[in-house]
């Protein structure tokens, strides 16, 4: 059975924890922890903002992670998040 994620449940699974995101791409640790939660604009779990999203993005790239730009616009269904999270295991560097 199919499970679909949100954009920031994708990042948590490929990225960590929000403070590891927030980390990774320069901004305070409780902004990715906003994302979670519903807003004016904007759906629990979306990320609305282009330059974190490209930020999201340059870090994957740099750590071959698995994350795309479809990810964070779309989200992804579990089990595709599984399979890139078995090739890292399996030393398999992400696509991007």
């Amino acid at each position: 059975m199919s499970s679909d994620l949100t954009p920031m449940q994708v990042c948590e699974a490929l990225i960590g924890k929000p403070e590891q995101i927030a980390a990774a791409i320069g901004v305070a640790d409780k902004v990715p922890f906003a994302w979670r939660h519903p807003a004016k604009g904007r759906a629990a779990g979306d990320i609305t903002s282009a330059i974190h999203m490209r930020l999201l993005l340059a870090h994957s790239a740099r750590h071959g992670l698995g994350l795309t730009p479809d990810h964070l616009i779309w989200g992804a269904r579990e089990e595709d998040i599984a399979a890139i999270l078995a090739d890292r295991a399996a030393g398999k560097v992400a696509a991007q």
